[in-house]
């Protein structure tokens, strides 16, 4: 009974390794599963002012077309708000009243 265990563990070791070299990209034949160039393929984006078109053809040719606004266009449906801006309040008014008329002498006793 103890050596079951140990064979398993020893053919694990021994064939563990050649796990690396399956490709699970390739079927019985050999060749891939994915078909490269088979079939079409169309992109459109947006990046910034510019409208970007993207297209693979069945051939393999690949194309790509820039269309770009002004620097004021805004794209339909993405309007953007203007930053916001924050103001602080005036500070409150200082009134300065005029001094009394005379001379004081240490802050205490004012002559007239």
């Amino acid at each position: 009974m103890r050596s079951l265990p140990l064979c398993a563990l020893v053919v694990s070791i021994l064939f563990g390794p050649l796990t690396v070299f399956a490709d699970p990209h390739k079927d019985e034949s050999g060749h891939g599963k994915r078909k490269h160039g088979h079939r079409e393929f169309k992109e459109e984006y947006w990046d910034g002012n510019c409208k970007i078109e993207r297209k693979l053809e069945k051939g393999g040719e690949y194309k790509e077309e820039r269309k770009c606004k002004g620097a004021g266009y805004q794209r339909p449906g993405h309007a953007y708000a203007p930053a916001p801006v924050y103001v602080q309040p005036p500070p409150p008014p200082v009134y300065v009243q005029p001094p009394e008329p005379g001379v004081v002498i240490h802050g205490t006793v004012r002559v007239r």
